[in-house]
């Protein structure tokens, strides 16, 4: 028998020293292009910062809130991650903690100023928006949009006033934006290509949304929901009819879904074992003495029972029409797209941004909101990515080349009458004191001959807690001698060179000390006026007629009023401390 034998095969040539590799580039067009964006964009943003908070003193209490936050978990009596606070959501303070961190070190404690007006904020807020101009960039890249419609986008959200503001004020705005925007872009391509990882990247967008403020919460379930109706209308058998096919669909969609929900109901368990593992509530952001609830309650807002429905819908329209003016016409616009040309994806844009704003409508009706301008912002990006989405090249496959450069020219002409009618527009609502409650200070900056800063309370609050600080650090009081609750009055805290004299809501022995103050060896005690958000105050909840007459505690040593003269703070020397 004979047996064939395979011959050796040539031996593979050294590719190595024949054919050198080229080395891929570090950077290709597009990401060298954003990078430049994003720095650019930082770097505007910053500066916006530095005039907000170091030139004009522009800055809102709830900013230096989170500052002051992050500063506790480090700075205080007693240092611990729990004292971020459970009332505010954390990211934002968790973020700001190592910026708080490196302003006591060379070179930038060489500007004392930096912590004292909680600038760590406004470097956290300019970082993310950058990002979120970035985000908008990459969306028009997904969809293959022209270098002029590309930029365009990139202006008409990243330009507007209000973001401008926001991502140098240190607020919670700029963050939320930035997660909402990559879970939407994240859900858009899921909806082209139905990669699992997209779903799977959307939903630790919306965890760390929500991370950052509550109102992620009806985005994650109505985009849970839309990837549930999607996946099984996808899946679903074609060979059967009736129920039998969706039923074919179901599990499908209940996986998809799933996918995307688990990140953001790990955040929401997590977030909720933490708040009631350290401070006894679940959801203090709701239910606690400092929550939604209270806080709305204390300000006294008014709901759809006390004027009707009326004014309150003229107060939506004029919020949303005021951030973003176009906003019914590009909704009709796009919406009339989207339907000829059967784009699920537009719907996308729509569930995103449209569920903030629905929730924000819906709070105002029911009165359990503020309803400050800023709660609007979501229009902008819901706009500027609708138009986007219903532009790109893959929204027309269909079309002649003729037909395809008309649609192109039309969407392009749209987003440029966005940017042009929406910077005017928003900034002109953010000076209007009925629409721009917190925004129409910044006349004072602009035209302070006019409206002197002192009428305005984000300026001189600044300057009456650096003074109340101050004055307390030239007492050369020993360590807990101050008790404060700086549920809104962190500021104080933050100027104080010395912070340690301070007893605040997150030390161990804060209420050991406010119960038992002379016997724990506190000199003074820090009310704030007991009305409106005062009220919720520890010190004033537990000692209600403290402002009034010293609760047999405590005597009258100064009363802290704004420039008008109404009394802000009063500082109370505790009798036999």
């Amino acid at each position: 028998m004979t047996i064939a034998t395979a011959e050796r095969a040539p031996a593979v040539p050294d590719r190595t020293v024949d054919m050198p590799v080229r080395p891929r580039a570090r950077f290709t067009p597009k990401q060298r292009w954003g990078t430049v964006l994003f720095v650019v964009l930082l770097a505007g943003y910053l500066a916006v910062g530095v005039y907000l908070y170091l030139v004009v003193g522009f800055i809102n209490p709830d900013a230096s809130s989170r500052v002051g936050n992050a500063a506790f978990t480090i700075w205080s009596r007693d240092p611990h991650l729990g004292a971020i606070g459970f009332v505010w959501n954390p990211l934002p303070s968790l973020v700001e903690i190592p910026l708080v961190e490196l302003s006591a070190h060379w070179p930038l404690n060489r500007w004392p100023e930096l912590r004292g007006v909680g600038f760590a904020g406004a470097v956290m807020s300019a970082f993310f928006m950058a990002g979120a101009g970035w985000q908008v960039r990459r969306i028009a890249i997904d969809y293959r949009c022209g270098a002029v419609l590309r930029w365009s986008a990139v202006a008409a959200f990243a330009l507007i006033p209000m973001v401008v503001l926001y991502a140098g004020i240190g607020m919670s705005e700029a963050p939320f934006l930035f997660f909402l925007l990559w879970a939407c872009r994240r859900i858009l391509l899921w909806i082209n290509r139905f990669a699992i990882i997209d779903l799977v990247i959307a939903g630790v967008a919306l965890g760390l949304a929500y991370l950052t403020r509550y109102e992620a919460l009806p985005v994650a379930a109505a985009v849970t929901l839309g990837v549930f109706v999607v996946s099984t209308l996808r899946i679903r058998s074609r060979s059967r009819a009736g129920r039998a096919a969706w039923r074919a669909g179901v599990p499908f969609g209940v996986h998809d879904a799933t996918i995307v929900a688990l990140p953001v109901a790990f955040a929401v368990v997590l977030w909720a074992v933490c708040g009631w593992l350290l401070d006894g509530s679940a959801f203090a952001q709701f239910s606690s003495q400092y929550g939604n609830a209270s806080q709305g309650a204390a300000a006294g807002i008014i709901s759809v029972e006390d004027v009707g429905a009326g004014p309150l819908a003229q107060v939506i329209a004029g919020n949303l029409l005021g951030m973003q003016p176009l906003l019914p016409a590009v909704l009709a616009i796009v919406g009339w797209v989207a339907l000829r040309s059967r784009r699920l994806d537009a719907a996308v844009v729509g569930v995103v941004f449209g569920s903030v704003l629905l929730f924000q409508m819906s709070a105002v009706i029911l009165g359990s909101t503020f309803g400050w301008f800023r709660f609007y912002m979501a229009a902008t990006p819901l706009v500027v990515v609708a138009v986007l989405v219903v532009s790109g090249n893959c929204s027309s496959t269909r079309k002649s080349r003729s037909s395809r450069s008309l649609h192109v020219k039309a969407m392009s002409f749209l987003m440029a009458a966005v940017l042009a009618t929406s910077i005017p527009v928003t900034a002109t609502s953010m000076l209007n004191p009925s629409l721009g409650k917190e925004e129409y200070g910044l006349r004072s900056a602009f035209w302070p001959d006019r409206y002197p800063p002192s009428g305005f309370w984000f300026y001189w609050f600044g300057e009456v807690s650096r003074n109340v600080a101050g004055w307390f650090d030239d007492q050369n009081l020993p360590d807990g001698s101050v008790l404060v609750d700086t549920f809104g009055i962190s500021r104080i805290w933050l100027f104080s060179d010395s912070p340690e004299q301070f007893v605040i809501r997150s030390d161990f022995d804060f209420f050991a000390k406010l119960n038992q103050p002379a016997a724990r060896g506190v000199q003074y005690i820090l009310p704030p006026r007991p009305t409106g958000l005062g009220r919720l105050d520890a010190i004033n909840v537990r000692y209600p007629t403290l402002w009034d007459d010293g609760a047999g505690i405590a005597t009258l040593e100064m009363t802290v009023t704004s420039p008008s003269g109404t009394p802000q703070f009063r500082i109370f020397r505790i009798d036999g401390g």
